[in-house]
């Protein structure tokens, strides 16, 4: 191990990447499962997009396994184990990422190709979505205790800017930060000096959000999140081809959460009224990077086939878990397929000086719809894996 007293990596950066490939994800996934199907002009970009992203993902992945991992794995031998997990993730995923560049070239070209692209980008999610958060949790913590700051540096450097011309910087520098809070904004930008911060920050800042008003609409806000209050409400909705009541059950089944949120870990129904019932109550068990905590929540409805939703529960006797969130799911069917809206209301706000906090300590919450996105992803993810097994 080292004996450096530099301080340890700080690894944020990672984590901001790994969200804005959940976010393009997820907002492919909606675009190509949108009604009426994109016009010529969004499905070019959307491809293109795509594209793109497929070749960052690839650099990304040849950067780590070239300069990363093999300097962890000298620096710290007892984490190889956990790198060759990495390596193996790695391996799996590369087959996905060619799939889904040949389905994008296709689809360019051919609209009839949509379903393709879809299915393939589902698939790369399977593996991919897994491995992120897997990184994070468990390899990213490795690395902190290994790397000192300054070689943490010298790799980011290294393998991923030096390589990259000012353009391709300056497309990744919009796509990184969008969406992002003050706090990651600071991290993503200070990459690099001043003079070129300003730089990738204004020469490209119209051709992206350009790129992006073609590819997601005009109406998408990409800019980051600099200034804005937390929000206390909000919805987004996805088409799953599944029938409403088996989306309904997986749903209601709280004890499934843990396989769809990026944060709860478990959830486990308490004594009382019936499992699934209004009133009915369950305890989930969180954490978010270094933070671990636990709310009672109580099921607020629960109508079959239409509609489940959940509250967390208000505690007078702890000012920490003053504020109460009500979280709702409601299915619309179209024949064997479902609309799934998927909403929050934050009904009791936490303590002024501890709202601020929260959203400094989990800058995520100032906006819990990327993550609600990453739930109904898998929620989709899911129900396909489920007629591939029945039929």
């Amino acid at each position: 191990m080292k004996t450096d007293p530099l301080p340890p990596a700080d690894t944020r950066i990672m984590r901001i990447v790994h969200n804005a490939l959940r976010r393009d994800l997820a907002r492919a996934g909606q675009v190509l499962r949108a009604a009426p199907e994109p016009g010529r002009t969004q499905r070019v970009a959307l491809a293109d997009h795509l594209v793109w992203m497929m070749h960052f993902l690839h650099l990304h992945h040849r950067g780590e396994d070239a300069g990363l991992w093999p300097l962890v794995r000298e620096l710290n031998p007892a984490a190889g184990a956990l790198l060759d997990v990495m390596n193996t993730d790695h391996a799996r995923i590369g087959p996905e990422i060619e799939r889904v560049t040949a389905a994008a070239t296709e689809y360019r070209a051919d609209p009839a190709a949509r379903e393709e692209l879809s299915i393939s980008l589902a698939d790369l999610g399977g593996v991919l979505l897994p491995h992120l958060q897997r990184e994070e949790s468990e390899m990213m913590p490795v690395v902190t205790r290994t790397l000192t700051s300054r070689q943490w540096d010298e790799v980011e450097q290294r393998v991923f800017i030096a390589s990259k011309t000012k353009r391709e910087l300056g497309i990744e520098a919009h796509w990184i930060i969008d969406g992002v809070d003050r706090e990651d904004y600071d991290v993503a930008v200070g990459k690099v000096d001043p003079a070129t911060r300003f730089m990738l920050l204004h020469a490209f800042e119209r051709s992206y959000r350009q790129a992006c008003a073609a590819r997601w609409g005009a109406e998408l806000d990409v800019g980051p999140r600099l200034g804005a209050p937390p929000r206390t409400e909000g919805s987004v909705e996805m088409w799953i081809d599944a029938p409403a009541q088996q989306l309904y059950d997986t749903v209601a089944d709280v004890t499934r959460i843990g396989e769809r949120s990026p944060e709860c870990r478990s959830c486990a129904w308490l004594p009382g009224r019936p499992s699934g019932t209004v009133e009915a109550r369950f305890r989930g068990r969180n954490r978010a990077h270094h933070m671990r905590w636990s709310r009672v929540c109580e099921v607020t409805a629960a109508d079959p086939g239409e509609k489940f939703g959940f509250r967390t529960l208000s505690d007078r006797r702890n000012p920490l878990y003053h504020d109460s969130t009500t979280w709702t799911y409601t299915f619309e069917a179209d024949g064997d397929r479902t609309r799934v809206i998927h909403s929050y209301r934050i009904d009791v706000l936490p303590y002024r000086p501890l709202f601020w906090l929260y959203a400094r300590l989990q800058p995520q919450h100032r906006d819990m719809r990327p993550q609600m996105r990453q739930n109904l992803e898998a929620l989709r993810q899911q129900s396909h894996a489920r007629r591939s097994r029945y039929g």
